[in-house]
């Protein structure tokens, strides 16, 4: 009996160590003939498991900046435009098997998060450093990442933007038949940062029917080939201003609705409206106390309400350059 016992321990114990062994098996990153770019410039890549990779340290080389948290075993990643470039990497000069094994990778209880997203499954490490995916990189604001096929590249770039989110108290009472409304945006000092010190200025609010717009945003965006209609509708560089009148809000805003519909420039379908001296008239727009004329409105009905895009002719790159922004419409 105590023969059985003592084989059925050492059994158990050969079972646990066994599973211990495959549990801590290295897996292996390879070499890949696609040649991943950060804004133009190649960046050692590799593949693993069919995505392809990067070194986080490496980014740090093309204007990113890496911060570790230790206490919560958390890299925090974030793309800088203004840092500076030292990357000097040569893909040309590195004789590379494709397929041949480049290093040996461990999991790793490490995680990244990119400009406040945590990225997903379960985190690798070579040498203490962590893998990120290039798919990855594009969490960020105004950041895409793009696949080639035909020239077997993927590219990270970063595209000039900035946005102004409002805090509108949609809690208030939509009681009223409205056929307007104004909001002004008054810059204050307070500025909210992240992990690394920065952060957006932020805007008082202050108006009348506000309420009745959700998803208020005003955006800017950089006129470029690479380019994603969720960050500027109208794609040409100038600010825009965007809300949704929803479908809960629609009855109480129809007056307004019916205003919006008579001076668009871009119907639903597509079509230019010949109609900027109407829409001019009824929207009056001031950035810094100086008007700014309206160039484009356009509506996108979805399953929520009618979205209207607001194009402003004007170019701000710089959202410090604003200090307050005024915009009506009767």
């Amino acid at each position: 009996m105590m023969k059985r016992l003592l084989k059925f321990i050492i059994l158990f114990y050969c079972m646990i160590l066994m599973g211990n062994i495959a549990y801590a098996e290295t897996k292996n990153v390879s070499y890949s003939d696609i040649t991943a770019y950060i804004n133009g410039l190649p960046i050692p890549s590799y593949n693993f498991y069919g995505t392809t990779v990067v070194i986080a340290k490496d980014l740090e080389n093309y204007g990113f900046d890496l911060n570790y948290v230790d206490e919560k075993r958390c890299l925090y990643i974030e793309y800088n435009p203004d840092k500076e470039v030292t990357a000097n990497y040569d893909p040309q000069k590195y004789n590379k098997k494709i397929g041949s094994v480049a290093f040996p990778v461990q999991t790793t209880d490490i995680y990244a998060r990119i400009d406040g997203i945590s990225t997903r499954g379960t985190s690798y490490s070579v040498n203490g450093e962590l893998l990120i995916s290039m798919n990855e990189l594009k969490e960020q604001h105004s950041c895409y990442v793009t696949w080639y096929e035909k020239e077997r590249k993927i590219c990270f770039d970063y595209v000039p933007y900035w946005e102004i989110y409002p805090e509108i108290d949609y809690e208030k009472e939509k009681k009223e038949t409205i056929s307007s409304f104004v909001i002004e945006f008054t810059k204050t000092e307070q500025k909210e940062t992240n992990e690394f010190g920065k952060g957006q200025p932020e805007f008082q609010v202050n108006g009348k029917n506000e309420q009745y717009l959700s998803f208020f945003r005003i955006i800017w965006c950089e006129k470029t080939p690479v380019r994603d209609f969720s960050k500027n509708w109208f794609e040409n560089g100038k600010i825009t201003i965007d809300f949704c009148i929803r479908e809960d809000t629609i009855l109480k805003a129809e007056q307004l609705i019916q205003l919006l519909n008579s001076i668009l420039t871009i119907n639903s379908e597509g079509d230019v409206i010949e109609n900027i001296a109407a829409a001019n008239e009824h929207i009056k727009v001031s950035i810094n106390g100086e008007s700014v004329s309206v160039s484009a409105v356009e509506l996108r009905p979805d399953f929520d309400g009618y979205t209207y895009y607001i194009e402003l002719d004007k170019e701000i790159k710089n959202l410090d350059e604003i200090q307050s922004i005024t915009i009506e419409c009767k």
